[in-house]
């Protein structure tokens, strides 16, 4: 999320934009990757609209060249604030992100847009599909409702099996869903996740609650398939407790060359936490990797306290043992 106070943070001089320093302490975590997905909560309707964070959020395109520097290949855009800024704003969200290089899931500026998104990896064919429970009262236009992708358990099934006949044999759901602050799922949630991994979805990804939710693996027909409720915020300037904390999630996608089968392997997790400072006269902020539960040494942010660093990393993997036993992630083996 971009909230109108870390707009300003990545004001230059020249009055432009930059934001890799949100990222820079994450940036090797999420390029040892072979793919890697985020949400992006915010819309890029471009200067004339007006950048603004809450309720109606609008950030500088510069956003997007930051998260391609940090390594990330495809975008969430299906959620509450996906109409931010009207019809248009979708349709620009989507073009600028596709002309930075990623590839923006959830919605589309046309009819024949609207399909699952196609990712082949390393010999193995992915879906990405994305939809949202609401758009906060802001309606999609009637007879334009593949602008944005709503949770409608129907339509997800057919797009599970319109990806399997696109040739996918892995399939990623993010659904953007839930009560915000809440750090358990609601018996929706559980219902709908549920019912997309019957339908043949092998991960969802959740977001909306801004906070964490559990991550649990459930066998389908002898299959491992996995929910994670929530990923938290990965960055934002809330302050309501607990929403400073979230994950980053690393799973592996194995493919037997012989019998052809997909198995999921290898799932971890990198607890983070957005550390807010004031430096050169202006907020700043940087998420930061805990790999161990205690602070790194080679991290000298000002007013980075070892006191916070131990709290948000304990909060974290207390609620990520309680439906799981996973381990955390590691760059070193």
């Amino acid at each position: 999320m971009l909230h109108s106070p870390q707009i300003r943070s990545g004001l230059t001089p020249n009055g432009g934009y930059q934001f890799d320093h949100f990222f820079a302490e994450v940036k090797p975590y999420l390029q040892t990757a072979d793919l890697t997905i985020g949400n992006l909560e915010t819309t890029l309707a471009g200067k004339e609209k007006g950048f603004k964070g809450y309720p109606q959020f609008n950030a500088p395109d510069q956003i997007v060249d930051a998260l391609v520097n940090s390594g990330v290949d495809l975008m969430s855009t299906a959620n509450n604030h996906a109409m931010d800024t009207g019809e248009q704003g979708v349709k620009r969200t989507y073009q600028i992100l596709k002309q930075k290089g990623i590839h923006p899931v959830g919605t589309a500026p046309t009819p024949e847009k609207q399909k699952p998104t196609i990712i082949k990896k390393n010999g193995i064919t992915f879906a990405f599909l994305a939809y949202t429970e609401h758009t906060n009262g802001l309606p999609v236009p009637t007879g334009k409702e593949y602008l944005v992708n709503k949770i409608d358990t129907k339509k997800i099934a057919e797009d599970i099996k319109e990806s399997k006949k696109l040739g996918a044999e892995f399939i990623i759901v993010s659904l953007h869903f839930g009560n915000e602050y809440q750090r358990q799922p609601n018996q929706t949630q559980i219902k709908i996740a549920k019912q997309t991994l019957q339908a043949g979805a092998d991960v969802i990804l959740g977001s909306h609650p801004h906070v964490l939710q559990p991550i649990e693996k459930v066998n389908i027909q002898g299959k491992e398939k996995l929910i994670i409720y929530s990923l938290g915020n990965f960055i934002s300037n809330q302050f309501f407790p607990h929403t400073d904390e979230g994950i980053i999630l690393f799973f592996d996608v194995e493919k037997n060359q012989e019998t052809k089968q997909i198995k999921l392997k290898n799932i971890s997790y990198l607890p983070t936490f957005v550390h807010k400072y004031h430096k050169a006269g202006k907020n700043n902020y940087v998420i930061i990797p805990m790999e161990k539960s205690q602070p790194t040494e080679t991290l000298s942010y000002p007013n980075l306290s070892p006191s916070k660093w131990k709290q948000a990393w304990t909060n974290t993997v207390t609620l990520m043992k309680e439906k799981a036993t996973l381990p955390t992630f590691s760059l070193q083996p």
